[in-house]
């Protein structure tokens, strides 16, 4: 009970942590945290012993909630456990998103070697349809991003907008190592970028 307490606290104070963002299409607060709290258990790789995690795990609706990768297969965050998982919503249509790629870029060269999967989620057109996979496609080429592009269904964004307690575009959420949600960043702009790099370098250091 005090344990199942502790992490509804966790996600109130995530969702309490705010400050102005830019952001596109999103019709709740523009908001951006990351609240540690003490929340569950996971297991040291070095020891082999349970150790206490300060981080909630991320939600099953949405740790198993199947994207659409670009050859017609199905992927799950929950299939990436070892690694630690940066899933970015965005849409072509979006500025802001655009403008946020290039850190995406960056973050991906300077980790991917030691684990860090981006996962670049298509959220839709402007009016919440899918975009086609071919656009979307021949938009990461044309960009130059270099980390995995997936496209989203209307339930899987429902699940990550409930989640954030936000409905724009940027929107990012990283998951640890042992599937333990990190940090919620909503909308772009440059404090939210920092946010971003500065929370993704300390996930990785550890």
């Amino acid at each position: 009970m005090k344990r199942t307490t502790i992490n509804l606290l966790t996600f109130a104070a995530i969702a309490a942590a705010s400050f102005y963002v830019s952001g596109c299409g999103g019709v709740g607060s523009n908001t951006n945290g990351v609240s540690p709290a003490r929340s569950s258990n996971s297991t040291s790789p070095e020891s082999g012993k349970t150790t206490e995690s300060v981080y909630p795990p991320l939600k099953s609706d949405v740790a198993d909630a199947e994207m659409e990768t670009m050859d017609g297969g199905k992927t799950k965050i929950s299939d990436r456990k070892g690694n630690v998982v940066l899933v970015n919503l965005w849409g072509i249509w979006c500025g802001p998103c655009r403008a946020e790629m290039p850190h995406l870029i960056e973050l991906q060269n300077k980790y991917k070697e030691k684990g860090l999967q981006i996962i670049g989620l298509n959220v839709g057109d402007d009016d919440g349809n899918p975009e086609d996979f071919v656009k979307i496609k021949e938009f990461g080429e044309k960009t130059g991003l270099n980390y995995e592009l997936t496209r989203a269904s209307r339930e899987m964004k429902a699940q990550i907008f409930r989640l954030a307690n936000f409905d724009g575009v940027p929107l990012s959420i990283l998951v640890d190592r042992d599937g333990h949600l990190r940090a919620v960043l909503r909308g772009g702009g440059p404090p939210s970028i920092k946010q971003l790099k500065d929370t993704v370098d300390k996930t990785m250091a550890e």
